[in-house]
């Protein structure tokens, strides 16, 4: 099998992309694949070699990292505007012997294996004839990508070409599509969020998806959809509440899909309230590439997504406040990480993963589905009462309606020494700086003394990844 041959058989006279160049076609979407194995066959790449992969999204992305696959070699997605620094240590942490960047970002890495954007144009313009495709096994490492960092340095996730086979099954049976339907994501195909459940799910429905090298903004999205009339969108929770407030129109849209963090309720709500779209509120890793939970406004939890198996890690059942971890098995699920992780609790073993996160039974006993109760970190002891900081956070952002935009409860000092105090970040809404601060010391004054935040803090953005996650880490630096 080869996961880029099992993504390029739609009909050939469908249209496969959409970008700012125009349409291809499956059938001309597969001859430049074909002719980008033999591109990257011709600078020197062979089966099993990686290349890093920092192009903003479009036509030339898919080309180039489906190119790599088709011929055997293995992308390494990562965000265009990705530091020097930290392109250099990818390097040596991966071992890549080529590097396809944006043209000034292929110069300022001053390295004989960094190619730009134009050159790579060029060469597939003179470049003839095709490669074979390569023949690999189902756990063959196909692409890696890299976790976002949030919880320390970030790591290469290597996944299979298994990872593409079924890549359709959440958007067909869930969502409903078609091979008529269009799928746009705001968010880019570094992430492992849209590159599953919008860019292989579309192709390996036969669908088409819209692709955007521009970074997401309310006025940028209402523009993409007015032009290209999407049928399925998906996006993050910080774009949801934006769209919202812009009042974005969604003429054509018939589902929506949020993940990459939880999605607080009152988002979800509003979303509703404007659009009357059925959200679909999912959760998945860097490391499970698919989504492995859902939940829609009538369930009661969320469930395992199609193809997910799932199990309570017995050894840690109900270990934090009747809190439990998760174990996922999906034919998704990475292989691995590129080098030794300490950092974090996330862990691979027996064909699953089990992220370093925190769930509660919706039930009983999860017959009625999961609650996302945050990372390991977020639900902890303070002066010896158990705080759940996500619950916390909705509490105050119900109370902080009109005077904060968004607002986060981020923890300091160490559990084990009993010296963790609270502290609240708010970001002012319209009203201004002095009456977020106002309203939030009003919004902890009659919380129990546990659970209010000893400081807070008005700032005028919360830090976050380019995939949209929020830096909790940055935010225990701040004031400090």
């Amino acid at each position: 099998m080869n996961a880029a041959d099992l993504l390029l058989r739609g009909n050939a006279g469908s249209v496969a992309i959409l970008d700012a160049d125009g349409q291809l076609t499956y059938a001309e979407l597969r001859g430049r694949v074909e002719r980008a194995a033999a591109a990257w066959a011709a600078r020197g790449l062979r089966p099993g070699e990686r290349c890093v992969l920092g192009l903003a999204d479009g036509a030339d992305w898919v080309v180039a990292f489906l190119g790599l696959v088709w011929m055997g070699g293995i992308p390494i997605a990562v965000s265009p505007r990705t530091e020097v620094a930290l392109i250099r240590d990818l390097i040596a942490d991966s071992g890549a012997v080529a590097l396809l960047l944006e043209d000034e970002t292929a110069l300022a890495v001053a390295d004989d294996r960094a190619m730009g954007r134009g050159a790579w144009r060029r060469l597939l313009e003179e470049t003839a004839g095709t490669a074979p495709l390569h023949q690999a096994q189902e756990d063959d490492p196909a692409f890696w990508l890299y976790s976002s960092g949030t919880t320390g340095k970030p790591k290469g996730i290597i996944h299979a070409h298994r990872a593409a086979a079924r890549a359709d099954v959440f958007a067909r049976e869930i969502l409903g599509a078609t091979p008529q339907d269009r799928f746009y994501s705001t968010s880019k195909l570094f992430f492992a969020y849209p590159l599953a459940n919008a860019l292989f799910a579309g192709l390996r429905l036969g669908a088409s998806v819209v692709l955007d090298a521009e970074w997401p903004n309310p006025e940028r999205v209402a523009q993409l959809v007015a032009r290209h009339r999407p049928t399925l969108f998906f996006s993050v929770p910080t774009l949801y509440r934006r769209l919202v407030e812009a009042k974005v129109s969604f003429a054509g849209v018939r589902r929506a899909v949020s993940a990459g963090e939880a999605c607080p309720p009152d988002v979800a709500a509003a979303w509703r309230e404007l659009t009357c779209i059925p959200l679909v509120n999912g959760y998945g890793t860097t490391e499970t590439l698919s989504l492995v939970l859902y939940r829609t406004a009538e369930m009661a939890g969320a469930q395992p997504t199609p193809l997910t198996q799932l199990r309570v890690d017995t050894e840690e059942a109900g270990g934090r406040d009747g809190t439990v971890r998760l174990w996922f098995s999906h034919p998704a699920v990475a292989l691995g990480y590129s080098r030794v992780v300490t950092h974090d609790s996330a862990r691979f073993g027996g064909n699953g993963f089990s992220p370093g996160d925190l769930f509660r039974p919706a039930g009983a006993d999860g017959g009625d589905g999961w609650s996302f109760a945050g990372r390991s970190d977020q639900l902890l002891k303070v002066f010896g009462r158990w705080v759940d900081t996500i619950a916390l956070e909705q509490t105050l952002a119900n109370r902080l309606q009109g005077a904060a935009r968004e607002s986060c409860v981020v923890p300091r000092g160490s559990e084990s020494e009993d010296t963790i105090t609270l502290h609240l970040f708010v970001v002012p809404g319209e009203t201004g700086e002095s009456a977020a601060r106002a309203a939030a010391a009003a919004a902890i004054a009659d919380l129990p003394a546990y659970q209010r935040p000893a400081e807070i803090h008005v700032i005028a953005e919360l830090p976050r990844t380019e995939t949209g996650k929020l830096r909790r880490g940055a935010l225990k630096a701040l004031g400090t």
